[in-house]
């Protein structure tokens, strides 16, 4: 019975070893997936070099790739929020557009009817000058 319990353990044992190195392995390929080109490049150089330290160890050329692909995000979110400003700037300017346009609109409007108003006053003038004849 012991060795039975004993050979359980050790299988325990290596099935948890097992599954930890194929977790670190897992977890390493995610990690490398999310690597801009810059880095993967690094990377790829340090390799060659020997220079690469450990699974979660950058060598120089890694690292710089990475500040690298930093830059080019921040630089890409810098050109998107100016491209976003600049949209909302033309949206306003629609809108203020729109705004005078609706107020010249009811200026003509009130305009064409105190004209309106005015020609039949004048109208009614001419009726009655006729009229009196």
């Amino acid at each position: 019975m012991r060795r039975f319990s004993s050979e359980l353990g050790r299988s325990k044992v290596l099935m948890s070893r097992t599954f930890f190195k194929s977790t670190l392995i897992a977890c390493t390929a995610l990690l490398a997936a999310c690597d801009g080109p810059h880095e993967q490049a690094g990377e790829k150089a340090d390799a060659a070099a020997g220079a690469q330290q450990g699974p979660f160890d950058s060598g120089p050329s890694e690292s710089i790739g990475e500040a690298q692909d930093r830059v080019e995000e921040d630089q890409a979110r810098a050109v998107d929020a100016r491209a976003d400003a600049a949209e909302a700037k033309a949206d306003q300017a629609r809108e203020t557009a729109e705004q005078k346009a609706d107020a010249l609109e009811k200026q003509a409007d009130a305009i064409r009817d105190a004209g309106k108003q005015s020609a039949e006053t004048l109208d009614k003038q001419a009726e009655a000058i006729r009229g009196k004849k």
